[in-house]
């Protein structure tokens, strides 16, 4: 495989797992809540907690997936395998 190659894979994969954070974490912020609070608590305000955990687990991926990508960064040369996405532009190549 050459390195554009291992860049698409990686970007499919990273998205892939960044997704699959954010939809955990939904389910742990949800069903706790959906099981103690919802019953009680009025349907608008059941709205708003509904927005409010999937803007929460959007927020908390952030953070695992900073560090899955560190250590994902620690463990492979990523100039060795993958191709750069930002290019030098030419005036910084003087």
């Amino acid at each position: 495989m050459n390195k554009k190659l291992n860049t698409a894979l990686f970007f499919l994969a990273a998205t892939v797992v960044n997704m699959t954070i954010v939809l955990l974490l939904a389910l742990l912020l949800f069903v706790p809540y959906a099981l103690w609070l919802a019953p009680i608590l009025p349907p608008v305000a059941n709205l708003f907690a509904l927005v409010v955990v999937v803007i929460g687990s959007m927020a908390g991926s952030f953070p695992i997936y900073r560090k899955l990508v560190d250590l994902f960064q620690k463990k492979v040369d990523m100039e060795k395998y993958f191709d750069p996405i930002v290019k030098p532009s030419r005036r910084n190549r003087r």
